[in-house]
């Protein structure tokens, strides 16, 4: 299995470890598996998809470490928003975004806002239900990806979660 399947399933087995009371812990690390369950998909599939094979595997894993949850935040807001930047707007080929690309990076954004409440916000509460429905989202973003991966506008999400802040334009 992968690390991003992996950690979908562990967020499953946090939300639902202890059977009367969640504690909020097991809720909490619950929340981050499901956002960290889209972010390493995301990394795995662009790295994946600019160095194929497996004698590339230590270099993939050199380049997963140049995402920055920031970059990736900035971008998967512009195309939750379907205000894509202009530094962008080439890869789109004028094509517009799929509805399946739109709900990834909604995921996405707000996937990355609860694990920061998670992580954070002490005073926070979660609920097993609240906690399971981020699992389900996170799931159902992992297969809206595989729908549109191989698209124009995937392609040009990815190289925008990378590189965007470097880019020209």
């Amino acid at each position: 299995m992968s690390l991003h399947s992996d950690l979908l399933a562990q967020a499953r087995h946090l939300a639902r470890r202890e059977s009367k009371r969640p504690r909020q812990a097991s809720l909490r690390r619950s929340v981050s598996a499901s956002y960290y369950a889209v972010f390493h998909m995301l990394i795995d599939e662009a790295t994946r998809r600019m160095m194929s094979g497996n004698d590339r595997r230590a270099l993939r894993r050199c380049l997963a470490r140049a995402y920055a949850h920031r970059n990736m935040l900035k971008v998967a807001r512009q195309f939750a928003s379907r205000g894509v930047s202009l530094k962008l707007l080439p890869g789109l080929k004028g094509l517009p975004l799929q509805p399946e690309l739109v709900a990834v990076a909604e995921t996405f954004v707000d996937l990355q806002q609860a694990r920061h409440e998670a992580d954070y916000d002490i005073v926070r509460r979660f609920n097993r239900n609240e906690v399971l429905d981020l699992a389900d989202r996170a799931q159902a973003a992992m297969a809206d990806w595989r729908q549109i991966r191989k698209s124009a506008q995937a392609d040009t999400f990815l190289v925008g979660l990378l590189a965007f802040e470097s880019m020209q334009g």
